[in-house]
């Protein structure tokens, strides 16, 4: 009989997948619940930005090849108040009994600008993680809105549950006003598409079971934006999004490799290469490797850093010599947090290498100064499960020629300028149940609040309260 019915579940998981057909189910199998939550969480600083590099740099005397000389303004930001919204969100999820050992499941999520900000009244419903799918003994899969594989675990690694600008936006981008950040559907022809901490759109995710500690997600985002080639001047492109995740929880104890690739997003068009997606340009290849790691000690000392690689490369035909065609540059951030009852001390440290780049022909290519370095240090105090006040200073410092921002991104960074702030933000979280349907008279047992925004009903976080997902930085 058990047999039988794990054959059941996966043809009906396949059947679903598939084409959605009809399941053959009586009424009574049919129960499931309706869920309101979401997180306001709005911070107020105090930033500024200095040292931004002068006019009359060049590659000849220690600038980059990647930043033209017009970029070197010696421009800075005066000292300034803002309020910013944090990934502030509302939303809506459900789950849908079907049978023994499998659910289906919706999510809508949209955030808020508590803030005020315009984009309070243009950012639309399922603007953040919404998706609908089937979850079960096989595992999770589902069509939709949704954080890649590559960027989830790196919501696990800061220290307050949102995202702030104190938090780390050194990894998932390579500097060069590349937002840290980003929500998208796929190629937006904009510095996004040099971005890999993504949300994004037309995607169909998996994910596995949790096998002695061992899981995975798999994406991909459909090519939705492939394109017919006009002879002698556009070439046809196909982009499309890869992202993997392997991780390993035992305990208070994660390991994570995770591995996303984009193809002819053409990236190196927006870090000093030429324009992609031309005659003479018609194919890209960028990537990225990260290692993530978090460990808790039973002192409540929580420890977590994260590895990782950027490598962009673009087809650069023989004749545009000197025209840079490929970048890759190496970062490190690590945190630290120490609990002590309801209240938690910590700070973070990241270093960002200036990298590597070639150019078309062999020729001399320099990234003097592309590197960058962010810390910060703070204090939280959570009186309840679901409310937080915190504190924090912060610093970005860019080299000479780099251009690394914070969240939400303050555009444009001018190359070499360091921002300094200091804020006190509060956070606030719900979820709460708008009612059952079907099944027995009798509700299912309640379930807690989670400490994070809600994911597919199998995804299982660590020990660590973690960070919910950011917004879309554009334009906040």
């Amino acid at each position: 009989m058990a047999n039988q019915r794990n054959l059941e579940t996966f043809m009906l998981t396949a059947l679903l997948a598939l084409g959605g057909l009809a399941l053959p189910l009586s009424a009574s199998a049919l129960e499931g619940e309706v869920r309101l939550y979401g997180s306001l969480h709005p911070f107020v600083d105090n930033f500024r930005t200095t040292g931004a590099t002068p006019e009359g740099l060049s590659p000849d005397n220690g600038g980059a090849t990647q930043v033209i000389d017009q970029d070197y303004t010696g421009d800075n930001l005066p000292n300034r108040w803002r309020m910013t919204s944090s990934t502030s969100h509302i939303g809506f999820r459900s789950e849908l009994r079907l049978m023994e050992g499998l659910r289906a499941f919706f999510q809508v999520e949209a955030m808020v600008n508590i803030d005020g900000d315009a984009p309070v009244l243009t950012n639309p419903w399922a603007s953040r993680n919404s998706g609908i799918g089937v979850t079960g003994d096989y595992g999770t899969l589902f069509f939709g809105n949704w954080d890649t594989p590559y960027k989830y675990p790196t919501l696990f690694v800061g220290p307050v549950r949102s995202l702030n600008p104190f938090d780390n936006t050194l990894t998932g981008n390579p500097g060069f006003n590349v937002p840290g950040t980003t929500t998208q559907n796929g190629r937006a022809s904009t510095r996004s598409d040099a971005a890999f901490n993504r949300r994004q759109g037309n995607s169909v995710q998996y994910w596995t079971p949790t096998l002695y500690g061992l899981s995975a997600r798999l994406a991909i985002s459909s090519n939705e934006g492939r394109t017919v080639a006009n002879e002698g001047i556009e070439p046809s492109i196909n982009p499309t999004l890869w992202s993997a995740l392997l991780s390993y929880n035992r305990g208070s104890l994660s390991i994570n490799y995770a591995y996303e690739m984009h193809l002819d997003y053409f990236g190196v068009s927006w870090l000093g290469g030429g324009p992609g997606a031309l005659r003479d340009n018609p194919t890209s290849r960028d990537d990225a490797h990260q290692i993530l790691a978090w460990y808790t000690l039973p002192t409540g000392t929580r420890l977590a850093a994260i590895v990782e690689r950027l490598t962009y490369r673009t087809d650069e035909a023989e004749d545009n010599t000197g025209v840079v065609n490929g970048y890759q540059r190496d970062a490190f951030f690590a945190a630290v947090q120490q609990r002590l009852g309801a209240h938690r001390l910590w700070g973070s440290f990241g270093l960002a290498g200036a990298g590597r780049c070639t150019v078309v022909g062999g020729g001399a290519c320099t990234t003097n100064g592309l590197n960058g370095l962010q810390w910060s240090v703070g204090y939280t105090f959570s009186p309840a499960e679901t409310f937080d006040i915190y504190a924090s200073y912060y610093e970005m410092r860019n080299g000479r020629s780099a251009t690394y921002g914070l969240f939400p991104f303050v555009v444009p960074v001018e190359p070499g300028t360091t921002t300094r702030a200091f804020g006190l933000g509060i956070l606030y979280m719900f979820d709460v149940s708008l009612g059952f349907f079907g099944g027995p008279n009798e509700p299912p047992e309640a379930t807690q609040p989670p400490a994070a925004p809600p994911e597919p009903p199998t995804a299982a976080p660590p020990a660590e309260a973690p960070a919910p997902e950011p917004p879309a930085p554009e334009p906040a």
